[in-house]
Formats: C-alpha cells, sequence, structure tokens
C-alpha cells in the first residue's frame, strides 16, 4: 500500500509540485522543481532492476538537434526588459560589460539561468571558458546548464571535467551526482554525492540528494534521516523540507507533510503542494479544497483553479449524482 501511493505521490508530483527535487550548492533555477521525477517510475515499478546504460551520442545529437528546432527564442524585448527590472541581473551585466572576468561572466550567466534563459546563460558560461578552459566552476556552470536545460548527457563532460580540475569540490562531486541521477544511474549518484560528504561532512544539499534518492526508492527511514540531516546543516533549505514532507506524505502522515512544505514556502505553495499530495492519494475532494485555498492565497496561480475543477470532476466521476461532495 505505501508503495503504490509513494509510487502515485511520485508520478503526479512530477506534473505539478511547487518547490521541490535535487539542487547544487548555487541559488536555485526553475530545474529545481523536481526535476529528476521522470525518472521515478522505473524506480518504483522495478526497484531492483539494472541501471539503465548511458545514452549513446547520437542520442544526445539526436535530443539536441530536436531542442534546437523547437526552441522559441526569448524576445529580445523580454530580455531587455528583464536586464532592466532584475537588480542583481542589471548589476551583474554591468560589471561585466566594464571588467569581463570569469567570475563576473560566471555571474551573469547564473542570472539568466535563473530566469530559464538558458540561451544566453550559455553565451556567457562559453565566454568564462574561453577566457580560462581549466576553470572548474565554469565546466560546473555548463555541467548544470545542460542538466536544466534537459541535456544531462551533454552536460557529463564537463561535470567530469569539473570534478578533474577541481578533486577536492564537494559541489563539483554533487553536481555530478545530479546528471547521473537525471541519467538514471542513481547508484553512480549515490556515490557521489557520497563522495561530496566526505570532503565537506557539513553539505545539507548533498544529504538533501540522498534523501531524494531513498525517497524514490521506497527507503522511508533512511530518506527521512537524510532529510533531516541536511536540515540540521541548513535549516532553510527549502528543497530538503520538500523532500521529507513527500515522504512523510507517503507514509500518510499527512500534518507532517503540511509542516514541512509550510516550512519550505508560503499559504499558497502549502496548499498547492498538499493538493498535489491529495491527487495522488485520490482524494479528489480534499484536493479541491486545497488548490482553492492555495489560488486565494495567490490569484495569480492559474493553475490551482485549473487543477481544483480537474479533481472536483474527478470526485465527480467516481460518486456520480454527488456533484463531488
Amino acid at each position: 500500500m505505501i508503495r503504490s501511493v509513494l509510487t502515485r505521490i511520485v508520478l503526479i508530483a512530477a506534473g505539478g509540485l511547487l518547490y521541490a527535487g535535487c539542487v547544487g550548492h548555487r541559488p536555485p533555477s526553475p530545474a529545481d522543481r523536481f526535476f529528476l521525477h521522470k525518472d521515478a517510475k522505473k524506480a518504483m515499478n522495478k526497484a531492483n532492476a539494472e541501471e539503465p546504460p548511458s545514452p549513446s551520442l547520437e542520442e544526445a545529437i539526436g535530443k539536441l538537434r530536436q531542442l534546437m528546432a523547437t526552441a522559441r527564442p526569448t524576445p529580445k524585448a523580454a530580455v531587455a526588459t528583464l536586464e532592466t527590472t532584475d537588480a542583481i541581473l542589471a548589476a551583474a551585466l554591468k560589471e561585466a560589460t566594464s571588467v569581463p572576468t570569469v567570475d563576473n561572466l560566471l555571474e551573469v550567466g547564473s542570472a539568466y539561468q535563473r530566469h530559464g534563459l538558458h540561451d544566453q546563460a550559455y553565451t556567457y558560461y562559453v565566454r568564462a571558458l574561453n577566457l580560462a578552459p581549466r576553470r572548474a566552476e565554469t565546466h560546473e556552470a555548463l555541467a548544470r546548464l545542460w542538466r536544466d536545460w534537459g541535456l544531462p548527457q551533454l552536460g557529463l563532460g564537463d561535470a567530469h571535467r569539473a570534478v578533474f580540475y577541481a578533486p577536492a569540490s564537494a559541489s563539483a562531486r554533487n553536481t555530478l551526482g545530479t546528471l547521473l541521477q537525471a541519467l538514471g544511474l542513481r547508484q553512480a549518484a549515490r556515490a557521489a554525492y557520497a563522495t561530496a560528504i566526505r570532503l565537506d561532512g557539513e553539505a545539507g544539499y548533498a544529504f538533501n540528494n540522498l534523501c531524494y534518492l531513498s525517497f524514490v526508492e521506497g527507503n522511508s527511514a533512511q530518506a527521512i534521516a537524510e532529510c533531516r540531516t541536511a536540515l540540521q546543516f541548513d535549516p532553510a533549505l527549502a528543497a530538503a523540507h520538500n523532500n521529507l514532507a513527500l515522504t512523510y506524505a507517503a507514509l500518510g502522515h499527512a500534518e507532517l507533510a503540511r509542516r514541512e512544505f509550510g516550512a519550505a514556502g508560503g499559504a499558497a505553495n502549502t496548499a498547492y503542494n498538499m493538493g498535489m499530495v491529495y491527487l495522488a492519494q485520490r482524494d479528489y475532494v480534499s484536493a479541491a479544497d486545497e488548490f482553492d485555498t492555495a489560488r486565494a492565497a495567490r490569484p495569480a496561480l492559474a493553475d490551482a483553479d485549473r487543477r481544483a475543477r480537474d479533481a472536483r470532476r474527478r470526485a465527480a466521476n467516481e460518486h456520480p449524482g454527488t456533484g463531488g461532495q
């Protein structure tokens, strides 16, 4: 029973949980929203299966071509507006323009990546790489960019180069782990996270990533212990609170899950994520109520309104004549 509920929580969360998943030692990006859950179905359906092989170069090139064919460049006007309205990005651009050092270029790339502007981020990361080809931080930034862009295969080389140039960097090992995990290589990812922790015993982000792995593998006790350790070192790590909340939810501890979601974000995020949990548990009436609460707390969250309607439709289908009540 727990395993079946866990499976549904993982898969439904993949389509809509606001904030969770694995993060590195960096500012959050849009890809920190449960970006690894596409691999969770295999983990739940065949927990003891062998690790899948790494995708071939041909597959990676094919995905890159598909990405390039379907990509829609961000309108220049939108980029220009962002460059003037985002104070951090504007300051980074000004500094990099006057003093184009590796650090300044990486700051600009990171600011663009935080907004999901991967092509602009890539331009600045490559400029930084051209200035210092052996700089580990630049290779790590590129690896994360490819991962967040949905092509972790293309970032694996940079992740390994980051480790080669900075073998004592816990962050580089952790980033390598996130790419391996995105590729479905969970055992290798766990080894990378463990190495990161050996290099930095207080790396809360690495403990959080171990927690997530344990969660998708159905090891709830270990996941709880690892998430608690992550929060011991970094109490404000939202991803750890969310992963802990999901583990509690899979065990049926709804109020503990709500507490952890609340520690990770505001009222809207908490209600929305609880709605996703109830949706996974097929408690459609409770899910609809949570989505209503989320929309009331944040009127701009139109997705909550759509999910509330869908949950009530499902409730009505299960109990015809009740109107979903």
